[in-house]
């Protein structure tokens, strides 16, 4: 579990990696990682993808959004993914 940030009501907003797999797409090799985004009360799954040293992340819709922007989290989570692998 990754702590990312706190919430309009101070709750911690976590990611939980569930799984990643390999994805061939052409000749390029992505990695790409499925998991929860949530703060306690609210969570939504999260998909991310990662390659060349680019990222894509899909949310679906939560109530979690009117507490953190989603902005802010979706640049946090690409942080995450740059900086230190997932496991």
């Amino acid at each position: 579990m990754i702590y990312l940030t706190n919430d309009a009501l101070d709750q911690a907003v976590y990611f939980e990696l569930r799984g990643k797999q390999p994805h061939r797409r052409g000749n390029i090799v992505e990695q790409v990682y499925f998991g929860l985004l949530g703060n306690g009360v609210h969570e939504v799954p999260v998909t991310m993808t990662r390659s060349r040293g680019s990222f894509e992340v899909a949310f679906g819709k939560s109530e979690l959004f009117s507490l953190v922007e989603e902005d802010t989290v979706r640049r946090m989570l690409g942080e995450a993914i740059t900086r230190k692998p997932l496991h």
